[in-house]
């Protein structure tokens, strides 16, 4: 079977593949998959891109931009992309699924994911557990916005089902549906995150 590639956007392992020292490039064409490629918890790749570092190491590199990293990943999965750049746990989770993933870049030492709810839908908000039967927007269902939300549900005593998980993306659409009072929370990383709490649309949980 062949062993697919991951680039861990939050914490990972990182070890560059054999293959890139010892033979020259396997694969000089190569397609990344990314889960909101603006947001600032993928910089790295960003940064990488604009200053050449693929081409100066011969890769003719395509970055394909997903509404969120459960959406990159399925495109990896799929064959329709080399590598995702996502979080780590998506690692974790498809070794379980029988899927070989590998972590080979580390580009943050931290999740970078914020929960916060919305002050005009939720003005009296005091626990998570009051999020029960409320929308929570997060960048697509099952990417690691998901996942944070989940961890926060349990520690409250609340399953996944308890809530609705709305796929809002990463970006103005984002942004958007938490002023228009759409959802009720949201789970999303920068900068989505700084601009609705500069508005004060946002008050974070966690």
């Amino acid at each position: 079977m062949q062993r697919r590639h991951f680039v861990a956007g939050g914490l990972a392992a990182a070890a560059l593949p054999r293959f890139a020292a010892a033979q020259g490039l396997e694969k000089p064409k190569c397609t990344i998959a990314v889960g909101g490629k603006n947001l600032f918890y993928y910089l790295p790749l960003t940064i990488a891109e604009q200053l050449g570092y693929f081409k100066d190491e011969g890769l003719d590199l395509t970055i394909v931009d997903f509404a969120g990293g459960s959406r990159a990943l399925q495109a990896v999965v799929g064959g329709s992309a080399d590598v995702v750049s996502g979080a780590f746990e998506h690692t974790v989770n498809m070794q379980f699924k029988g899927q070989p993933m590998r972590a080979f870049v580390l580009q943050g030492l931290a999740p970078q994911i914020v929960l916060g709810v919305n002050p005009k839908t939720m003005a009296n908000f005091k626990t998570v557990a009051d999020l029960k039967g409320k929308k929570i927007g997060v960048t697509a269902p099952g990417s690691s916005t998901n996942v944070l939300v989940n961890f926060v549900l349990a520690k409250a005593g609340l399953k996944p089902s308890d809530v609705s998980i709305v796929g809002v993306g990463a970006s103005n659409g984002a942004v958007a549906a938490m002023r228009a009072g759409q959802i009720d929370a949201i789970s999303n990383l920068d900068p989505v995150i700084t601009l609705l709490q500069r508005s004060g649309d946002l008050k974070i949980v966690s």
